[in-house]
């Protein structure tokens, strides 16, 4: 029997929604763009839940992140890449890939968002 094991990782197309808590105010220096990326894992439905801010300060106040939320709020069929990775063949956590989200968009922009919080839910986090 193997104490550490190593994890393995499997990749997953999801589709997301943009949460509604995604407000751009201008005084507000935490500003966040939060996506739920749901899906059928292993039979189950899963909801990836990510919530992202912008690594520089100056693309709150120049238009770029009320551009990348309009740019999101307004595709249709919206897809991200999602890392799933595994433990004792449990999906254990999970990471979405910004450069898929710079691939269908064509917007390096969204290299440019930094993790601050996430969640892998068996209920959206709408319903929580």
């Amino acid at each position: 029997m193997l104490f550490f094991e190593k994890p393995v990782y499997k990749y997953q197309e999801m589709n997301f929604i943009l949460d509604e808590f995604s407000d751009y105010e201008p005084d507000d220096e935490k500003c966040l763009i939060d996506i739920e990326a749901y899906g059928n894992i292993d039979g189950e439905m899963k909801y990836c839940y990510s919530s992202f801010s912008l690594k520089k300060q100056e693309m709150y106040e120049n238009g770029d992140f009320e551009s990348m939320l309009n740019l999101l709020r307004s595709s249709e069929n919206k897809t991200v890449l999602v890392e799933l990775k595994y433990k004792k063949g449990i999906v254990k956590d999970f990471r979405l890939m910004l450069d898929s989200l710079v691939k269908a968009y064509n917007d390096e922009r969204f290299l440019q968002l930094e993790l601050t919080g996430w969640g892998l839910n068996d209920k959206s986090c709408r319903k929580i």
